[in-house]
């Protein structure tokens, strides 16, 4: 797997070839986001939610309470570079979803491209959020990978063909 920001033609891009994340074709970030939250929602209600499918692998509740602490961390990290007041920790996907609404709707055009303090080299903000952006679609894919191999575990059959 090869994840990561990659400077191409002088633009900054992050991209995974895993999940398939390229920056460079995203929409409007706040309709990106009430997605990608949205789906982590209805993945966090999952009847297997607090199942692992190996013991290795997270849990879709674990992932759940991984990207509120992710988006917390990064919320306060723009927060910083954008010389906004620390907001209150989030706890749960529903407030991370907010946070992370409140903050792009508040942003100056100058502030959205401050340079963050979270990194070894800079990251704008721009940059962190799409890094949360990518990091909350990344888990959506390991969940739905997750419910897939415990179905299978557990005996569900599996169509392979169309008639």
């Amino acid at each position: 797997m090869s994840y990561g920001l990659r400077d191409l033609d002088g633009v900054r891009v992050e991209l995974c070839d895993e999940c398939g994340f390229d920056d460079r074709g995203l929409g409007p970030l706040p309709a990106a986001f009430a997605e990608v939250y949205a789906s982590l929602q209805q993945l966090e209600r999952h009847p297997d939610a607090g199942r692992r499918p190996e013991e290795e692998t997270w849990s879709g509740s674990e992932y759940a309470e991984h990207c509120v602490d992710v988006a917390d961390q990064i919320l306060a990290i723009c927060d910083r570079a954008a010389g906004r007041p620390e907001s209150a920790s989030v706890v749960s996907l529903s407030q991370a979803a907010a946070a992370t609404d409140d903050l792009m709707g508040a942003l100056s055009a100058t502030q959205w491209e401050a340079v963050t303090d979270g990194w070894p080299f800079e990251v704008r903000v721009r940059g962190a959020l799409i890094h949360l952006l990518h990091d909350l679609e990344h888990h959506v894919l390991d969940v739905r990978r997750g419910y897939a191999k415990l179905a299978l575990a557990d005996g569900v059959e599996v169509v392979t063909s169309r008639r």
